[in-house]
């Protein structure tokens, strides 16, 4: 099942590769990207694009992982507060740890 699961991932990323290369052949028309004052160079349009993919993409990665371990953590925070709060309610007022039963029944 895992080998499966890898030759569909490689073979959607090689479709990804081959539709973005056709993509920048259809789209050669060059223009100019303007920022208020501030102009960079007249390039492709699929120049462009695959750009801001490529640095939305990297953005996302970045940010994202610094919030999954985020999230993480505070999984792992409430799972030991949780033991805490089992392990103290064992334990009861005099430090003894309680069984199954009460001894003074």
């Amino acid at each position: 099942m895992r080998r499966l699961l890898r030759i569909v991932l490689w073979f959607f990323l090689l479709m990804i590769f081959i539709v973005s290369i056709a993509f920048s052949l259809v789209n050669n028309a060059t223009v100019p990207l303007s920022f208020g004052y501030f102009t960079l160079a007249p390039q492709p349009v699929s120049v462009w694009i695959i750009a801001a993919f490529c640095v939305g993409a990297t953005s996302g990665l970045i940010l994202g992982a610094g919030f999954f371990k985020d999230i993480r953590a505070r999984l792992k925070v409430r799972q030991l507060h949780k033991e805490i709060a089992d392990l103290q309610l064992k334990l009861g007022k005099n430090g003894v740890i309680r069984e199954g039963r009460n001894e003074g029944q």
